[in-house]
């Protein structure tokens, strides 16, 4: 079974899932909710379920691209 979604991310006032944002950019649920707990991306939590702002996370990953240290970059 593939892991990646074959329906483009669901985007709900600029702001998309975990999952959605991990499919894309190849990073885990779990560090992506790391990086939300620790405000290095915008977004909402409603219950259990965080939501990533969709400008805030282009923006990761541009600055994470262009990064001399690519260990932590996307897959």
């Amino acid at each position: 079974m593939e892991s990646v979604s074959s329906f483009p991310p669901v985007i709900v006032n600029n702001h998309i899932s975990v999952q959605a944002a991990a499919d894309i950019s190849g990073y885990s649920p779990q560090y992506l909710r790391r990086l939300l707990r620790r405000r290095k991306l915008a977004g909402l939590k409603i219950g259990p379920v965080w939501l990533i702002d969709k400008a805030s996370f282009d923006g990761y990953l541009a600055s994470a691209g262009e990064a001399s240290d690519q260990r932590y970059g996307p897959k």
